[in-house]
């Protein structure tokens, strides 16, 4: 027990380096969890429920990861430019005009918000070229 103990130590102390301790903290434990009772059902000649418990806690890794990095920004992208999942270039274009009235320094706004609003229709736009050209080929 005293080695699993510290194998858990090491482990977390790793996902705390990388940063990704506290986002995938949920996944962790349920993961773990899991894995425990596992062991424990193992241990006590219950195979089949260790299966069981095994199953479900690859299930709980699967479906709780975290969305990447990718899908964060363009989420982040569309609610800025207030535009809807699988928005045409015609409408970012429009959103990012409608964004850049109210936020720009003439009209009271920031040159942070300015940027912001241009690196959303930028990531935006980016996306949907790497798209169609996936599509291409």
């Amino acid at each position: 027990m005293a080695i699993a103990l510290i194998l858990a130590a090491a482990l977390a102390w790793w996902l705390h380096k990388r940063g990704e301790l506290l986002p995938n903290l949920v996944r962790l434990f349920g993961t773990g969890a899991a894995a425990l009772i596992a062991l424990r059902m193992l241990e006590t000649g219950k195979p089949i429920v260790a299966l069981v418990a095994g199953g479900i806690g690859y299930v709980w890794w699967r479906t709780q990861a975290p969305p990447s990095p990718q899908a964060r920004a363009t989420t982040m992208a569309l609610k800025t430019l207030g535009l809807p999942p699988g928005a045409d270039t015609v409408q970012i274009h429009a959103a990012w005009r409608a964004r850049m009235a109210q936020v720009h320094p003439d009209a009271g706004g920031s040159a942070a918000a300015v940027q912001a609003v241009t690196a959303a229709r930028d990531h935006l736009l980016n996306q949907r070229e790497t798209i169609a050209g996936a599509g291409r080929n």
